[in-house]
């Protein structure tokens, strides 16, 4: 019998079931979706992979695509400041010992990576933890703000078996800061079939959630300045309880410029017919970890303009052009805009480097590398 891994993520249902409540899509984000794909990869290739995740109405135990899925508990269930024990922690380590689990894989810095570091310590499991933010290798992360959720994170991060980083950036940031040996495993990314047709495609593309952190102001900055360049944004306010004050606030302005068209939240599925009418793709965040977004506009051809350039791929690949401020972010895009020589040679690098680092089997090999998985039972 092979090792069982088991992705642990609350919500990872409506990333890999592609469909239920309409709500439980706005707490999908680029780690459920990444831990999804690695999943159908996993599986692909062999392996025994199951997952845990919150209670969106699904049966307790359902299959899907040869991965089995735990419920945990109701993403709200509970009293407030009682909850976090019962039925959340209480409903997770029910669910970790219902997925038989032999490796437990996390992503995403805060308490349930203690809580799974503990469970996987006291069942004497195998506990590999991996990094989805550039803040997750920080001595104390912005994310975290919370004493009890910061020192369950660090207990999880420095007794896991194996620590994954996403980039040499956090590899070296999780050496200076906690002393820890990672293991680059980088995001999985499909391409798509096909030639790309650069004359269908009609607008700058800006996919993401639009709150601060995201500065979609640069979209409303850019359009301002390039009236004559179309700017399509793909995405909706955060989940409750944040605030959707920013996304109205943006709504607002971005209405009052004829060249941007405001979509709302587009559901993961929907994503590649947006990019379809990408010339350019505008990346304009303060700080992440690998954005998905990014990834996926090369894997179309497309390539970016953006304020991250996670390990120089962006200038040193030759996918894009780096952005260190809002005047270079419009210059950035006005000069792909008109330049499509350019614009091409770029798209058809940004592709190439997709399928050399990121393509479903070379990640899911990396990962089984990472893990030590050699098909072997248990120790």
């Amino acid at each position: 019998m092979s090792a069982r891994l088991v992705f642990v993520t609350p919500y990872g249902y409506p990333a890999l079931a592609a469909h239920g409540a309409a709500d439980a899509f706005d707490y999908v984000g680029g780690a459920e979706i990444q831990q999804a794909r690695l999943a159908r990869a996993l599986v692909a290739r062999g392996r025994e992979v199951g997952m845990v995740s919150a209670d969106f109405g699904q049966p307790r135990r359902t299959t899907i695509d040869g991965i089995t899925v735990e419920s945990a508990y109701r993403p709200f269930a509970g009293l407030p400041g009682l909850r976090f024990v019962h039925p959340r922690w209480t409903g997770l380590w029910a669910a970790l010992d219902r997925s038989d689990a032999d490796i437990v894989y996390q992503r995403t810095a805060g308490a349930i990576t203690g809580q799974c570091a503990l469970w996987a310590r006291l069942r004497g499991r195998r506990f590999v933890f991996a990094c989805a933010h550039d803040f997750d290798v920080l001595p104390r992360s912005p994310a975290l703000p919370g004493a009890r959720d910061r020192l369950l994170y660090r207990y999880g991060l420095h007794h896991a078996n194996r620590v994954l980083a996403q980039s040499a950036f956090q590899r070296d940031g999780l050496a200076r800061h906690h002393g820890l040996t990672a293991t680059i495993v980088r995001n999985l990314i499909e391409l798509p079939p096909g030639p790309r047709d650069d004359a269908a495609a009609d607008a700058v593309v800006w996919v993401g959630t639009v709150k601060p952190a995201k500065r979609p102001e640069w979209i409303l900055d850019a359009a301002a300045l390039l009236p004559h360049v179309r700017f399509v944004v793909a995405g909706g306010p955060p989940p409750a309880p944040m605030s959707d004050k920013p996304f109205r606030a943006f709504a607002a302005s971005a209405a009052a410029l004829a060249n941007v068209e405001v979509l709302g939240f587009v559901p993961p599925a929907g994503v590649p017919a947006v990019l379809a009418r990408a010339r350019v793709f505008a990346h304009s965040s303060e700080a992440e970890g690998f954005p998905n977004t990014l990834l996926e506009a090369w894997a179309h051809g497309v390539p970016s303009v953006s304020a991250v350039d996670p390990d120089g791929a962006v200038a040193g690949g030759g996918v894009g052009l780096a952005a260190t401020d809002v005047t270079t972010f419009v210059e950035g895009l006005e000069k792909l805009w008109n330049d499509g020589t350019t614009r091409r040679t770029m798209g058809a690098r940004a592709r190439a480097y997709v399928a050399e680092r990121h393509a479903p089997g070379v990640v899911a090999g990396d990962l089984e590398s990472a893990v030590g998985w050699t098909g072997e039972g248990r120790d």
